[in-house]
């Protein structure tokens, strides 16, 4: 008996909680009230009209009670993407898919999806957001009993980065339009563009004119025939360059040092800062024409296989404040490069100077510095020169991107000086004419 009364309190108790949910878009009270009140004002007046009224108002209430109730029950929702990479101009296949697994149909569900900006999607037209700095991606689905529907999106591949998908929101609506029911999905995935690459048609490289239309004074990378000692080990270094003996003596990792040879090692370092004052801000066409070159000289160099690394003064991502790729050319190079590049972010970082004065030292025998930069100033050339002078065999080839550099006298003997005018568009520039100073 008192099982019997303990199962009746908890039903009766779940059937009012249900009853006075205050969150419920749908009050059943009034319904179920104005329902009632219209039933008896028909069977006072004897008009059966009048209370099949209220019989229609209290079933329709109940209805749109169970569905606020299960809308959102069994509704999966997913986004796939053709391809997880893509460069510059491609064409990714985005398909969004919604599954219904349960008997009640959903006439409606409206998709919000949140995007990064530069996002473009084919035929479609994306708004702002009013929430943040991003762009509404919207979406409708149909979805009957049990069935998944799918639909399929272009993704245009115009500005490098990533092109982010997510939060998302989702609003069913019933049959009626009366009531709503929202779900928040915080899950974001998207696409990574590359950066923009295109020839370099006048920037000569060859095995042992690196870099430039003359042969250097000294080779610039290692024979692996010719060993000449030990270092401490650096992250990126070879592990086929280990020297095992050495490690063991000593107890850290130590890389074999061998003799240069006529093959190139590229360290290219990219300044991204623009302008000279920070309350200048950004010169966005130069940042990104400044990628575009750098990134086309890295294919380049890499295809002829020449080791190639990466530096900049700016964050790629969440990552560290700084991008630092030591130089290799193995499997995989370019992507990271190009990776890094995709991601880099405009930031006012440490001038590139005192960046290559701590990195010159890790980089190998006879290396070249490209340095790619907007601001050819008297203190970054007086820095330079110091460096050439304590740099050992290190060779330095400057790329001055905008306004014609004024040279000191020692910077035109000694360095490789090219210009590229920085009003070149990089989304329309088909190939990089560089001008010899």
């Amino acid at each position: 008996m008192a099982l019997a009364t303990r199962t009746s309190g908890n039903w009766y108790t779940r059937l009012r909680t249900w009853w006075e949910n205050p969150d419920a878009d749908v009050n059943i009270r009034r319904w179920a009230g104005s329902g009632v009140l219209i039933v008896a004002v028909g069977a006072f007046l004897r008009e059966p009209l009048i209370a099949i009224i209220g019989v229609l108002i209290l079933v329709i209430g109940l209805f749109l009670r169970l569905w606020w109730d299960n809308a959102l029950r069994n509704l999966t929702y997913s986004r796939t993407y053709s391809h997880t990479r893509a460069f510059y101009g491609d064409e990714v296949t985005l398909t969004l898919s919604a599954l219904n697994e349960k008997p009640l149909p959903l006439s409606r569900v409206d998709v919000f999806e949140q995007v990064t900006p530069h996002t473009k999607v084919r035929d479609h037209n994306l708004y702002n957001s009013l929430e943040s700095r991003t762009l509404t991606f919207e979406s409708v689905f149909s979805l009957g009993m049990y069935e998944r529907v799918a639909h399929h999106y272009a993704i245009d591949c115009l500005h490098r980065g990533w092109q982010t998908f997510g939060p998302t929101r989702l609003v069913a609506r019933d049959p009626f339009g009366v009531s709503t029911r929202t779900m928040r999905l915080d899950h974001r995935d998207g696409v990574l563009v590359y950066p923009r690459m295109v020839p370099i048609s006048s920037f000569v490289v060859s095995a042992r004119q690196p870099l430039g239309d003359r042969k250097p004074a000294t080779p610039l990378v290692e024979d692996p025939m010719r060993i000449i000692g030990v270092r401490p080990y650096v992250p990126g270094d070879s592990p086929r360059r280990i020297h095992w003996r050495a490690t063991a003596r000593t107890g850290d990792l130590q890389t074999r040092v061998f003799e240069p040879s006529a093959s190139p090692v590229a360290a290219i370092f990219l300044d991204t800062i623009t302008f000279s004052h920070l309350w200048e801000g950004q010169n966005s066409n130069r940042l990104e024409l400044s990628i575009v070159v750098v990134a086309s000289m890295a294919r380049q160099l890499i295809e002829a296989k020449h080791q190639v690394g990466l530096y900049a003064n700016a964050p790629a991502g969440s990552r560290s404040r700084t991008v630092r790729i030591s130089p290799g050319r193995r499997g995989g190079q370019l992507q990271k490069i190009l990776e890094s590049l995709a991601m880099l972010q405009p930031a006012f970082g440490e001038r590139i100077e005192k960046m290559m004065s701590r990195e010159l030292h890790h980089l190998p025998w006879g290396a070249t510095a490209v340095i790619v930069t907007s601001q050819v100033t008297p203190n970054f050339q007086r820095a330079l020169l110091r460096m050439a002078r304590s740099g050992g065999a290190k060779r330095f080839v400057i790329l001055a991107i905008g306004e014609v550099p004024e040279l000191f006298p020692e910077v035109r003997k000694r360095f490789d000086v090219y210009h590229l005018s920085g009003e070149e568009e990089w989304d329309a520039i088909q190939s990089i004419q560089l001008t010899r100073l």
